[in-house]
């Protein structure tokens, strides 16, 4: 068990790491509070909907900011006891930087531990909840939005008007829809009725809205042609959200490890029999990149945590008067080549041949070895 002066390094430890924690979750959470809040203010959102929102998304940036949270508790930490003269009475005493060091890196591998665990499983779940929940959202604004005679132009590409709308906008009488393509192709859709459809799959969430339409016609027209076709449908389905929707709700970072792994699994069986110069191998081994680059992101993670704890530990303590002093300077730089060269190699990984693990693990690998010569030449005994 820890002795009576490691419970209180530790003791000293477990604030600065929970208000670092908090305020670089606020931080992250302010990249998302204008998308929310223009989401609540017009489709009429409760401000409990918003509050569980902002629980699920600051979940999944828990694995990017414990290890700068740990880093700045780590700092924090040893730079009061330094300016207090513990440290000094701590050395005075005959104890080893070992033994003071013991109940920081103990409290970083339980941390490691916890994030490790939630990452593979938990903050997934987290990240594909939110990101349903948006869609749900803009959907059931969506149905309420569309007024009676009135342009809605909210849909990409398409100008819907109805002369009457009931039913909280699901049910149209006397519908118009002119839908512009990219390729200058333009269609015009008259029906005496619509409705709006709106399904979702609770196994695999993704949600589908689509407009059908009761008697009526299309009349397709393009620039620079004077062809029309004209065709008359009793029942026409007019989809509006469907593929872009399920499109974000299947991201790397919304999967859990054994599904990543999957995957990865199945793109390699596809590029076996592709040729590497061939768009189609270009077009799986991009996806395939990623995959993996999300997977050993996973478990860089907790390495990276240690990493940070021993880079806060070799530079917060602050050195004796008439010497160089506070160093933490040092520490700041490291930790911004340690994201400069991670973000590099991902760069790297997706433009080149390098390998998704290399790049991962590589700058953890040097911070590791950067902190641990420091450490041992830590000068304690003088």
């Amino acid at each position: 068990m820890f002795k009576l002066y490691q419970r209180y390094l530790a003791a000293s430890f477990i604030p600065p790491f929970g208000m670092s924690l908090f305020f670089f979750v606020c931080f992250l959470l302010t990249t998302q509070l204008f998308r929310l809040m223009r989401i609540v203010t017009k489709k009429g959102v409760g401000i409990n909907v918003m509050l569980e929102l902002f629980a699920q998304i600051a979940l999944a940036y828990l694995p990017m900011v414990v290890p700068l949270a740990l880093l700045f508790a780590m700092i924090y930490t040893l730079n009061k006891l330094s300016e207090d003269s513990e440290i000094v009475a701590i050395r005075a005493m005959g104890i080893s930087k070992e033994k003071l060091f013991a109940p920081f890196i103990i409290l970083g591998l339980l941390c490691s531990i916890s994030i490790f665990s939630v990452s593979r499983n938990i903050i997934p779940h987290s990240t594909k909840l939110f990101q349903n929940t948006l869609v749900k959202m803009t959907s059931s604004g969506f149905l309420a939005d569309i007024k009676k005679e009135k342009f809605y132009t909210e849909i990409p590409g398409v100008i819907l008007f109805a002369e009457d709308v009931y039913d909280d906008g699901k049910k149209m009488e006397r519908v118009f829809i002119k839908i512009k393509s990219g390729n200058g192709k333009e269609k015009i859709i008259f029906a005496k009725r619509g409705a709006l459809i709106k399904t979702e799959d609770l196994e695999n969430p993704s949600l589908d809205i689509r407009l059908d339409l009761f008697e009526g016609n299309i009349t397709s027209l393009e620039n620079g042609s004077e062809k029309v076709e004209k065709i008359i449908f009793e029942k026409y389905e007019f989809p509006i959200v469907s593929d872009s929707s399920a499109r974000t709700l299947n991201k790397d970072s919304m999967r859990t490890n054994s599904e990543i792994l999957t995957r990865i699994a199945k793109f390699k069986s596809q590029l076996k029999d592709l040729d590497p110069n061939s768009r189609e191998y270009e077009d799986i081994r991009y996806p395939l990149r990623n995959a993996q680059l999300e997977y050993w992101s996973r478990y860089n993670i907790p390495l990276q945590c240690i990493a940070f704890v021993l880079i806060g530990f070799v530079f917060g303590v602050k050195k004796g008067r008439g010497k160089s002093g506070n160093t933490t300077l040092i520490a700041f730089l490291a930790v911004i080549l340690y994201y400069t060269s991670f973000f590099g190699g991902i760069s790297l990984v997706k433009k080149s041949g390098l390998e998704p693990y290399v790049a991962i693990f590589m700058p953890t690998i040097v911070t590791f070895i950067f902190g641990s010569y420091f450490y041992k030449k830590l000068d304690w005994a003088s």
